[in-house]
């Protein structure tokens, strides 16, 4: 049985902590001993969860570095997607060890904007000198392995992530009445071109999850056919995801956006910019629809009001979307490569 470490905090909600999650869930447990870490400020419970834990307490900037070293001695395999916290000593020291090391990249490695890997890492070269240090890469979409690796030398293919569908009620939507994003309420997600939508839609309503620093500057601007959740645990999210009919992702850059098959799983379509190469996965028109303007938004938005069958095609094809994504069905990739890790 292979020991693998899985390094991130299974219980707190956070895009690499819950796919790590979902891997500590669906890794064949007679093929692989699991390792992991949570901290003190977790929220969600894992006692469902087959896994040996290292539980970061206070302070919480110095036990994490015990809990990587935890996970580092312990298991010969190490899975480290936490890349902004993630010191070079830590990668040396694995190295040191000889243990084998993997990661992914699921963001434009090119990006510099002031919330980039680049600027992480303080300039190009630091981020290639670190990702040196890490045998196996692999981006999760093959727009980021061929498009935007600035430099980073990675497998060349994809290794999707997964979406845990099974937690979702899927149905289908028949008409366009109620309209959602989810994600951080940050200034890379554009959302206010959602909340200029909501203006020009007064009929419908415009639900927005999850939470961020614009969230008061959003909320004082946004019209009364908008609802802002805040942040909201999954059992919520498919709560709200039954009464809606689409899903819009406005951002320029994205890695493979995960709200995409969660709201998927639930018969949600999205709209989203073609970017970062979202064709990928979507098929415009088909299970989805990806769009190059705002002003092909707000046309789309009045085609689907108007032809509610091309929404209910779409709908029936986004859960066949979301099924093809399952961890059940991405999980026997990631066992394949994993065992065969340099």
């Amino acid at each position: 049985m292979k020991k693998i470490f899985l390094g991130a905090y299974l219980n707190y909600t956070n895009a690499q902590n819950l796919n790590c999650l979902a891997l500590a869930r669906h890794l064949d447990k007679e093929q692989f001993d699991i390792h992991a870490l949570t901290a003190h400020f977790g929220d969600n419970s894992i006692e469902d969860v087959p896994v040996k834990v290292f539980h970061c307490f206070r302070p919480f900037v110095f036990t994490k570095y015990i809990g990587f070293i935890w996970g580092i001695l312990k298991c010969e395999i190490l899975y480290l997607p936490k890349h902004r916290e993630m010191p070079v000593w830590i990668l040396r020291f694995a190295n040191l060890l000889r243990k084998k090391i993997f990661t992914t990249i699921e963001i434009n490695m090119c990006n510099t904007s002031k919330e980039s890997m680049i600027a992480n890492f303080d300039g190009q070269s630091k981020m290639k000198e670190y990702f040196n240090l890490i045998p196996n890469i692999y981006g999760i979409s093959s727009y980021l392995i061929n498009d935007s690796n600035c430099g980073v030398k990675l497998y060349s293919f994809p290794l999707y992530l997964g979406v845990e569908n099974e937690i979702f009620t899927s149905s289908v939507s028949s008409s366009l009445s109620n309209i959602v994003f989810m994600g951080s309420l940050i200034k890379r997600k554009n959302i206010d071109e959602i909340l200029d939508l909501a203006v020009d839609f007064k009929d419908l309503t415009f639900h927005i999850i999850g939470d961020g620093f614009m969230r008061d500057e959003l909320e004082k601007d946004s019209s009364s056919n908008v609802i802002f959740y805040g942040k909201l645990t999954h059992d919520k999210i498919s709560d709200v995801l039954q009464n809606i009919d689409l899903h819009i992702l406005l951002s320029r850059s994205e890695g493979f956006p995960k709200v995409i098959l969660e709201t998927a799983s639930a018969g949600i379509p999205s709209i989203v910019y073609g970017d970062y190469g979202a064709e990928e996965w979507i098929t415009n028109n088909v299970n989805g629809f990806v769009l190059s303007r705002k002003e092909d938004v707000i046309e789309k938005i009045k085609e689907l009001m108007l032809n509610p069958e091309m929404l209910i095609l779409n709908s029936k094809e986004a859960v066949k979307l979301a099924d093809k994504f399952s961890w059940d069905k991405l999980i026997k990739k990631w066992e394949k490569e994993i065992l065969k890790l340099k």
